[in-house]
């Protein structure tokens, strides 16, 4: 059995995909990984993969409303998609000179 109806295995998986987004931003104009491995970007879609199979078991585990979710989710994604539009909430910094 997994423990706690997967939230423990959820956990785990957001923490992989917060080390590969974390790689990703530190080496945001390469996909190279330091370590020679694959590409930051097939490690990032796989963890990402990781944590929505995460999420699809807790919600199946917990009983959850996945339609709830889903709806919640496509609200969320045109919020994003409006704010990523809008010209004044651009992505400040990410070409800025690194800090010394």
């Amino acid at each position: 059995m997994m423990a706690a109806k997967g939230l423990a295995k959820l956990a785990e998986e957001m923490g992989e995909l917060q080390q590969v987004v974390g790689k990703k931003l530190a080496y945001f104009t390469t996909d190279e990984h330091p370590d020679g491995g694959p590409p930051l970007s097939a490690r990032l879609q796989d963890e990402i993969a990781d944590v929505i199979a995460a999420c699809a078991f807790v919600v199946q585990t917990l009983g959850l409303d996945a339609d709830s979710i889903a709806e919640r989710s496509k609200m969320k994604l045109k919020l994003y998609e409006k704010w990523h539009a809008d010209d004044n909430n651009n992505d400040h910094g990410v070409d800025a000179p690194p800090c010394l």
